[in-house]
Parts: C-alpha cells; sequence; structure tokens
C-alpha cells in the first residue's frame, strides 16, 4: 500500500473515530455549517463521516443528498467561469429543484441570476414570435404547447439559435399530434434591432 494511499485511510478512519462520539444530528448540524461557511470539501468529508459511522440512521440520506448538492453547486459553478452557462444553469436548476432545504439552493439562484445578467450582455433578446401559415391551428394553443414542453423563447429574454431548434422540433410534434400531416416548420430569425430579433415559423406543406 502507498504512502499516500496509507495516510489518507489513517485520517478517514482518525475523522470516523471522532465522529463516533457525536450524535448523527451533530454531525449533520456541522456539514450544514461548513456549507454556509463555504467550506463544501470539508462539508462533504463530514457528511460522508456520517454515513460510514450512522449508515442506517434517517439522516445519512439527508447527508448523501447533501454531498450531491455541493457538487452540483460546485459543477455550476466551473460551467459559469468556463462560459458553459447553459450547462452551468441545468446544474444549478437540478440543485435548486432536487435540493430546495440546502442552503447552497439560495446561492445557486443568485448564480441564475448572475448568469442571466451575462446572457443578456452577449446574446440577442428575443423581441416577438410569428406564426405564418398555420391554418386552423391556433396559435395560442401552440403558444401553450410550447411553454408546457418547457421551450425557452421568452419574450425579452436572451435567445440562442439552439433554442429556436429546440423550438421547431417541438412545433413539428405539436402538429402531428394535431393531426396536420404532411407539413413542414421553417425557423428563421430576423434582427429588428441591434440587440433584438423575431423568430418566425412558417408552416408549409411537405410533399406526401
Amino acid at each position: 500500500m502507498g504512502a499516500m494511499k496509507y495516510l489518507a485511510i489513517t485520517l478517514l478512519t482518525l475523522a470516523a473515530g471522532l465522529h463516533a462520539s457525536e450524535t448523527p444530528v451533530q454531525i449533520y448540524d456541522s456539514g450544514i455549517r461548513q456549507i454556509a461557511e463555504g467550506k463544501l470539501a470539508d462539508a462533504r468529508t463530514t457528511f460522508a463521516n456520517l454515513v460510514d459511522v450512522y449508515p442506517r440512521d434517517p439522516l445519512a440520506i439527508q447527508a448523501k443528498g447533501a454531498i450531491d448538492a455541493t457538487l452540483l453547486f460546485e459543477e455550476g459553478q466551473a460551467r459559469v467561469k468556463a462560459g458553459q452557462f447553459e450547462t452551468a444553469r441545468v446544474a444549478l436548476e437540478t440543485l435548486i429543484a432536487v435540493y430546495p432545504e440546502n442552503p447552497l439552493a439560495e446561492r445557486a439562484k443568485a448564480s441564475l441570476e448572475a448568469i442571466a445578467g451575462k446572457e443578456k450582455s452577449t446574446r440577442p433578446v428575443l423581441q416577438s414570435l410569428e406564426f405564418r401559415h398555420f391554418g386552423t391551428v391556433p396559435v395560442d394553443e401552440i403558444r401553450t404547447q410550447m411553454e408546457e414542453r418547457e421551450i425557452r423563447l421568452n419574450i425579452g429574454q436572451p435567445i440562442r439559435s439552439k433554442d429556436v431548434k429546440q423550438a421547431k422540433a417541438a412545433l413539428a410534434e405539436i402538429l402531428a399530434e394535431k393531426g396536420a400531416g404532411h407539413v413542414k416548420v421553417e425557423a428563421r430569425m430576423r434582427t429588428v434591432s441591434h440587440h433584438a430579433v423575431t423568430v418566425i415559423f412558417t408552416l408549409e406543406k411537405s410533399p406526401a
């Protein structure tokens, strides 16, 4: 066994021994305090010790969740630093949805607001949506269906070509569900000002 590996095991064993004299609640609260202080790696060690020493205690499940929350937060922060805002948003939104009671949830919300601010300064904003030649398919119903599918096309918010492609695919699915066969959805962005665009969806008949 290598010296470093032996040292790591010894330290973990000592830490577990120290925590054995504490109750699960004390250990868990200690981990939460470390999260609040921004000591996420230390918090993970504390929660891991709780799981090791008291694996059957109900708080062990919460400790595992707290570990996951710290990892999601760190992933989100790393993605933000790398400018990968979409993947950062996914990690942070997952943290908020799955672990809303974790202290990091509020910090994740603040990070999402910061991401929105950065995106507004670098991406065009959606000014309006247009639906052309959709015939008997009610546009209001289409908009509702798109919202239910959580398509990221919100008026006044930054937009990406990826969002338009996803919306185009969703529209094709919606129309198919409504029995509109042999149609093709085209999408394009039209610049209306220096930093704003309109997205136009056009319904065209495709060869049978």
